[in-house]
């Protein structure tokens, strides 16, 4: 008798038992999830253990803020777009005031994975949290504070693009909806009375 390691069913007493997923991660996107994550991580343990490997302020200062910069681009134009289909940004106009603009796919709620949604806002808030914290631990430090409140900026700018992009893209579905139900009122009424009607007992 033979075993196949690779079957992703297993018969137990007659019964189909479904393979245990033993994917790390969850979601749909993985290298969009890890290159969220490698860059705040790297800029994190850099700025917290670079003393340790480099006596040099200046090159740690600098190495820190290259990976700051990294991670607030990739955040802004890859992983964000990626993970949760929305894209930030913040334009100049020609009389000198700037303006956000949000980016957002159609079927946003239905086309994101929940996973990805969930580990996108979780990274991005909690890097923002740990540098807010660092500022507040570096305040009678005045060489590390500059450092701190960049990241913090950087970190910061990015989750309110993205709760900003996040409310406008439900405001925009909202708006969607009721024009269709204002184009539409016979099948709205129609939708209606069919919910109504399956939510009665049946005699």
């Amino acid at each position: 008798m033979s075993n196949n390691n690779n079957n992703v069913n297993a018969e137990t007493n007659g019964a189909t038992v479904p393979a245990e997923d033993t994917r790390t991660y969850k979601g749909v996107h993985p290298i969009a999830a890890l290159f969220h994550v490698i860059f705040k991580l790297a800029a994190l343990l850099m700025f917290i253990f670079g003393k340790l490997f480099s006596a040099n302020y200046i090159v740690m200062f600098v190495i820190t803020v290259l990976l700051c910069a990294a991670d607030f681009w990739v955040t802004k134009n890859v992983t964000g777009r990626i993970l949760v289909a929305l894209r930030w940004w913040n334009q100049v106009n020609e009389d000198g005031t700037s303006q956000w603009v949000f980016e957002s796919a159609p079927d946003n709620d239905n086309r994101v994975n929940s996973y990805d949604r969930w580990f996108f806002w979780i990274v991005l808030g909690g890097y923002t949290v740990i540098w807010g914290l660092l500022t507040f631990f570096c305040l009678l430090s005045f060489s590390y504070l500059p450092l701190t409140v960049l990241g913090l900026m950087l970190g910061g700018s990015n989750l309110m693009g993205y709760i900003k992009c996040s409310r406008e893209a439900k405001s925009q579905l909202s708006n969607f909806v009721m024009q269709k139900a204002m184009e539409n009122p016979g099948m709205v009424a129609s939708a209606a009375t069919n919910m109504f009607s399956s939510t009665q007992p049946q005699k």
